[in-house]
Formats: structure tokens, sequence, C-alpha cells
């Protein structure tokens, strides 16, 4: 099966300054030692959702701001039986109604 993770460029800004929330990785076996802040995202969940819970789950966080996400195009209408959701430009998509392709 194949898992697909939502991941959040967080910004702060001081001053002048823009700084980016990197975590700590805190499993041993993993390759990278810093990540953005997110994880899998669940069958049948939207990808906003998705980024929602896991910022929160990772970091605490409540997200205020999602920039881009009226570039979200759901499938809703054009077949009933399955809904699929993409963000555009980060060729990303998720389905959310219907079979998943395993």
């Amino acid at each position: 099966m194949f898992y697909v993770n939502s991941r959040a460029i967080i910004e702060r800004f001081s001053g002048d300054e823009t700084e980016i929330l990197l975590q700590r990785r805190t499993k041993p076996d993993s390759l990278f030692k810093l990540e953005l802040p997110g994880g899998r995202i669940d069958p049948f969940e939207s990808l906003i959702e998705a980024l929602i819970r896991e910022v929160k789950e990772e970091t605490g966080f409540d997200i205020s701001k999602i920039e881009d996400v009226e570039t979200r195009v759901d499938t809703v209408g054009m077949n009933p039986a399955f809904e699929l959701e993409c963000l555009k430009p980060f060729a990303a998509y998720q389905t959310i109604k219907g079979q998943l392709i395993r």
C-alpha cells in the first residue's frame, strides 16, 4: 500500500526575518534528523484536514492560515461514486471517496 504524507512549511515573522519551523525526528532508524511537521494522511481524509490534524498532533499549533488553499480542485459531480481532491501547484492528490487503489 502507498501512503501519502502531508507536511507544512510554517513561517514565523520576526522583524524583517522569516523563520521556518522544523522538528527533530525522534525515530532512531530515520535517515533525517530534521523534518517539516506533518504525517500520514488517513484513507479518505482530505489533504487539508490531514494537514490541520497533523500540525496539531506534531506541534500543538492550531493552523490559522493555509496559503493557496483556493487552488484546491475537487472532482465532486463528475462521478458520484468516486471523489478525488487535488492541490495545485503541489502535484498532490488523495482519494476521499471510492475505491482505494493498492
